[in-house]
């Protein structure tokens, strides 16, 4: 069985045995500045409300010592539903991961196996080392990560920031460009109206670092989706695995 769930892994996600440099951050001293919060809301009109979105993503960057590329559909519900889809390079899925807000079910349909009843950020972190569950990955790639309230601040060139707990939000020129969101590094590019299409999300972890970067397809937002796509159809004789099965043929074992 870990045979086959490598091989349907590997079919998920391109992986090979470096990132650039981290975009830069605003230094120096800052002055209050309450007018950051208006300038947040005015950048981030597309997340009041979000209540779904679907977009293409095509993932690439590294986790610990593996580098990894993989295309993948995404659907999200508010305020936690998920649904993500690994295409293989030809014909269907090489991998189905969804939640209607509770526990997970991630199918591989190839292999008929699934992994059911695990929580979204264990089946992501031990995936792709994005230890997230599916509330945080939607606001982390839409940049909604900040509600309306927080403490504004002012830097020298074109700078703002808004801090709301242990959530920072950079403003560049008006526009969201990164975030410190419970310990993750964001940062925003390619923008198209208050939307980045590329979001490259890092952080120090116990394997060494994770960076990876997300660019957006398509994406549509507010469209009524079937409460199904939040659910898997599995077949009733495929081969349960565990978590630890996972983890065990994941590319990011320790080796």
């Amino acid at each position: 069985m870990n045979g086959r769930l490598a091989a349907a892994l590997s079919a998920a996600l391109a992986v090979s045995g470096c990132a650039a440099h981290a975009p830069a951050r605003p230094a120096g001293a800052a002055a209050d500045d309450p007018a950051a919060l208006a300038v947040l809301a005015q950048a981030t009109t597309h997340c009041r409300p979000l209540r779904t979105a679907t977009t293409e993503i095509r993932l690439s960057g590294r986790a610990g010592r593996e580098q990894i590329r993989a295309r993948l559909l995404a659907g999200f519900g508010d305020p936690d539903r998920l649904r993500l889809e690994a295409l293989a390079p030809f014909g269907g899925p090489a991998l189905v991961l969804a939640s209607d807000g509770g526990p997970a079910t991630l199918y591989f349909p190839r292999e008929r196996q699934v992994l059911p009843g695990a929580a979204v950020r264990d089946v992501l972190d031990a995936l792709t080392g994005l230890a997230l569950d599916a509330a945080d990955l939607r606001r982390l790639i839409f940049g909604c990560v900040v509600g309306d309230g927080g403490a504004g601040r002012r830097y020298g060139d074109g700078w703002q920031t808004v801090e709301d707990g242990d959530v920072r939000v950079f403003l560049r020129r008006g526009v969201v460009a990164a975030a410190d969101y419970r310990g993750w590094q964001v940062d925003y590019a390619q923008m198209q109206g208050t939307l980045a299409r590329q979001v490259r999300v890092r952080r120090i972890v116990s394997g060494g670092a994770i960076d990876l970067v997300a660019v957006l397809g398509d994406v549509s937002m507010n469209v009524d989706l079937d409460p199904g796509a939040f659910t898997v159809d599995v077949p009733a004789d495929a081969t349960p695995i565990t978590l630890e099965d996972l983890r065990r043929t994941s590319p990011l074992a320790p080796r």
